[in-house]
């Protein structure tokens, strides 16, 4: 959902007795600040024309007591206990205009203002309270207004982002939006889910967040953690708490803003309903972050940095290797179901991690291929990690229905963040590869991909396609018209390095029937199978149809080639 557009929150303030000093209607009687200056800045409610003493009883907090002093007491008692009524009541501040009862204000009253932080402000000129009042109250007013038509803005966003089945980083968004100021959710393990509101080349707002969250106690309730100038509020639902929201406000907090946090509190609730696991939420995390590496969609290192380390994984000054899960089921599966069979190799995977003792971030970059970003300090410790992590996903993965086949990838070490991309991309080759390798392999690496592995990258390229049609299509028309095998028995010969007798034994074949094959196979595809040439071009051809075939590619095998002369083999 885009951002909706809102009023600038700062102007849904109340007015201050700063702001009401610089109207035209006050500055024509030349106010002077008597005391309390200091307290200036604090809202005003409302505000009442009193001439009697005992006003305070009929306040309810905020007001601006306008007076020309005629009733004021004659006592210095009198007076200080006229002001200490004022604070005890939370008034906002006195304006006294001069000439009717004082010319200057007394030391009794000046002074217990000040005492009680309680702006005291005289009028030089005389001036009609009317027209002042009409003026604060019309800022007022408008203020009131705006703050009505904002919490509209606020209820009609939430119900947009609940009905609309907003992602998590999308109701992030719009809190830090409309709450003008950070917001930040975390999980119960103190990771950052997601955050908004810092700019993403200056992301410290949550720099060392683990050790700071840490600090700040947890509470069933909206509450306010003064060391870190946060205001919190739990996120759960049905007797869960998956995480808590948390707001950075500017001092002071307005009312909208804890709205703001409570709703929003709500409407991430409703989307950890329907998400159903808690550990979802991480990988929706963890996916975001690898996909911006793989993207290059980053500002600085620094902020990868930081992103990864608020979830528990440190990347600075550490060596980083990629990995790629590709998980095949089986049987095509709807889209539901694939989605749903995605998440559980996900959170597999992220089990996986957790049996080997390490810790990496976990992504799902589509149904069937998982990301993964692991860190060490040294090569050992990264070639034991590997080899441990690697284990635990294949056996988490054999406990799956249908257990269906696993292969990882496993990319290049690198040192940097912006290198990373490269060691994902090494790592999606290869595991690629791996699906046509032969035998069983822990991992693959780019190193271990080699010819077949190659050809396995390149097998939807029509080019080398063409390539095995021009070198092998007489030979499949030939086999697929005859009910012959002669593509085995070439690959027998080219397998065995050229020995004619290695491979009869392999096809469990006298070497008579096995020479007129060959014979068979010259004849059929015109070529000389004495010639280096000849067999390493053919091998190559072997391998791109043995690719296609193995990959679920028949219906784009090569196709057929001319007719082949009659006969069998």
């Amino acid at each position: 959902m885009s951002g909706a557009k809102v009023p600038d929150l700062t102007a849904l303030n109340l007015p201050t007795i700063a702001d009401i000093l610089i109207l035209s209607e006050v500055r024509r009687g030349h106010p002077t600040i008597e005391a309390a200056a200091n307290a200036i800045n604090r809202p005003i409610r409302w505000v009442h024309v009193s001439e009697v003493a005992d006003i305070a009883h009929l306040l309810r907090g905020g007001e601006l007591i306008l007076s020309t002093g005629v009733a004021l007491p004659n006592t210095d008692d009198g007076l200080t206990r006229f002001i200490s009524d004022l604070a005890d009541a939370r008034a906002t501040g006195v304006v006294i205009e001069l000439g009717r009862r004082f010319s200057t204000l007394p030391t009794a009253l000046v002074q217990s203002a000040e005492a009680h932080s309680l702006p005291l402000i005289a009028l030089h000129n005389e001036v009609p309270f009317v027209a002042i009042t009409e003026a604060i109250h019309s800022i007022i007013v408008n203020a009131q207004i705006r703050q009505l038509q904002f919490g509209e803005v606020v209820h009609r966003t939430f119900h947009s982002l609940a009905a609309e089945g907003a992602t998590l980083q999308n109701i992030i968004d719009q809190i830090a939006h409309l709450a003008d100021c950070p917001a930040v959710f975390e999980n119960v393990a103190h990771h950052v889910l997601a955050f908004a509101g810092a700019t993403t080349d200056n992301p410290e707002i949550i720099d060392d967040w683990e050790q700071r969250s840490r600090k700040a106690a947890w509470a069933d309730q909206t509450s306010f953690i003064d060391g870190e100038h946060w205001i919190a509020t739990p996120v759960g639902a049905r007797g869960q708490v998956w995480g808590r929201l948390i707001l950075f406000p500017a001092p002071p907090l307005r009312p909208l803003q804890q709205t703001i946090l409570e709703l929003g509190a709500t409407t991430l609730a409703l989307n950890l309903l329907i998400e159903r696991e808690e550990n979802l939420l991480e990988h929706q995390t963890h996916r975001t972050l690898i996909s911006d590496i793989i993207e290059h969609h980053y500002s600085s290192q620094d902020e990868i940095h930081t992103r990864a380390q608020s979830l528990g994984v440190t990347t600075r000054r550490q060596l980083l290797v990629a990995m790629i899960v590709l998980s095949d089921r089986g049987a095509p599966l709807s889209d539901i179901t694939r989605h749903a069979r995605a998440r559980e190799e996900a959170t597999a995977v992220s089990r996986a991690l957790a049996d080997a003792d390490a810790i990496g971030l976990v992504g799902l970059i589509e149904p069937g291929r998982l990301g993964l970003l692991l860190s060490a300090p040294t090569d050992a410790r990264m070639n034991s990690l590997l080899k441990a992590v690697a284990t635990a996903i294949h056996e988490r993965a054999n406990q799956l229905t249908p257990v269906g086949s696993t292969v990882i990838g496993v990319g290049s070490p690198v040192k940097s963040i912006d290198d990373l991309h490269h060691s994902f991309a090494d790592a999606n080759q290869a595991a690629e590869a791996a699906e046509n390798l032969p035998g069983d392999h822990l991992f693959v690496t780019t190193a271990e991909i080699r010819l077949r592995g190659l050809v396995h990258l390149m097998r939807d390229d029509p080019r080398i396609q063409n390539y095995a049609v021009r070198e092998l299509g007489a030979l499949v028309t030939y086999d697929e018209r005859y009910h012959t095998d002669l593509i085995a028995t070439l690959r027998a010969y080219l397998e065995a390095g050229g020995n004619k007798s290695t491979a009869a034994a392999t096809m469990f074949m006298n070497r008579a029937t096995f020479y007129h094959r060959l014979s068979k196979i010259e004849k059929i595809l015109d070529c000389d199978l004495q010639s280096v040439e000849s067999r390493s071009s053919l091998y190559v051809a072997l391998i791109v149809h043995q690719s296609l075939d193995t990959q679920g590619h028949k219906h784009r095998r090569p196709p057929r080639g001319p007719s082949s002369p009659s006969g069998k083999a």
